[in-house]
């Protein structure tokens, strides 16, 4: 079977397993959860896509069954005419208000476990999939694009692990663990389209690299679909728009006298235009070329993730309990950077 065929293979596989008979449209955003430190809860918007049913539904038959770790939650969402789901407001279901996140209280009630939760849609015997993961108001945030950052193109990064062919960059795994094992928290953000988003999870956390995986951490793609997606990064070249929003949806989860995001990795100019925009530092945007070169600040160090990896703690210091008890401080949070240099 030639290149293309395989892929066109894996990718039908893919998308019958995660969405049954639907059309190859569906797919969940992750979703970010911060508890907040007078202990409520705060939730980034929950995006989930079934795509079209080829047969017509009746009224009971479009209600989306939410289950938590195995546990069915105490509510629902609904779907539209476009496969979308969405969540109703109960005082205006006459009116058909729709909303795209849950109260505090309502997330209260999913008993979620700090860092990773598995949460499952289902409707009408079909079911897609995301994480939800919970994180404390302190959390320091390393913010990575996925396609020329974390692959070595955007373009052959989508396509050749669909055929077995590792298309990493050298070295990615080791520096984000080492990172992570300092006490920061991985965001990977793409712009591929939401029915994209299971194939995106399944290759990054099987990523392996001399034995070592990625960090598990949250996979914010876009909530549009394939075809507008693919015109905001083909045709308009605005990917950085999403980006921003997106980017800007988990700011605002976080106490408004700090800033969560400590660093970011790219590989484009609108990566950069991104990170600025919601106020990561010029000097911790880390930009990187399809030759795995770091470009930091305009110079280029062509010792590129290994190089960044053998001074990790200096660049990202280890959060020590001393630390992380003035972290806890709210006068700490008025500074501009989460991080002491």
């Amino acid at each position: 079977m030639n290149t293309v065929g395989r892929i066109g293979s894996y990718i039908g596989r893919s998308v019958r397993t995660v969405s049954g008979t639907l059309n190859p449209f569906g797919g969940a955003v992750d979703i970010i959860v911060v508890k907040q430190p007078d202990g409520s809860l705060k939730s980034s918007p929950w995006y989930v896509r079934f795509g079209k049913f080829q047969e017509v539904l009746k009224a009971k038959e479009k209600v989306v069954n939410v289950s938590v770790n195995g546990v069915e939650a105490g509510f629902r969402m609904n779907l539209d005419s476009r496969g979308q789901a969405y969540f109703l407001r109960e005082l205006d279901m006459i009116d058909g208000d729709s909303l795209t996140t849950r109260t505090s209280e309502q997330l209260a009630t999913l008993n979620l476990k700090e860092g990773k939760n598995v949460v499952v849609f289902t409707c009408s015997k079909r079911q897609v999939d995301a994480c939800i993961y919970l994180w404390r108001w302190d959390t320091n945030i390393v913010v990575s694009d996925v396609d020329g950052t974390i692959t070595r193109s955007d373009v052959l990064g989508q396509f050749m692990p669909l055929v077995g062919v590792d298309w990493s960059q050298s070295g990615v795994a080791h520096l984000f663990s080492a990172i992570k094992e300092n006490g920061y928290q991985l965001l990977f953000q793409s712009a591929r389209a939401i029915s994209q988003a299971y194939l995106t999870r399944q290759f990054l956390f099987n990523l392996m690299q001399d034995g070592k995986g990625l960090p598990e951490g949250p996979v914010l793609t876009s909530p549009d679909g394939l075809f507008r997606s693919l015109f905001r990064e083909v045709v308009t070249r605005s990917p950085h728009e999403f980006k921003i929003t997106c980017l800007q949806d988990v700011k605002a989860l976080f106490p408004s006298d700090r800033n969560p995001f400590y660093a970011g990795f790219g590989n484009r100019d609108t990566d950069k235009v991104s990170y600025l925009k919601v106020g990561i530092p010029e000097g911790k945007i880390f930009t990187i070329d399809p030759k795995g070169q770091i470009v930091m600040n305009h110079h280029i160090d062509t010792k590129s993730y290994t190089f960044i990896h053998g001074c990790v703690d200096d660049m990202f210091p280890p959060l020590s309990s001393r630390e992380q008890e003035d972290f806890n401080s709210w006068n700490y949070w008025k500074l501009p950077s989460p991080i002491r240099d």
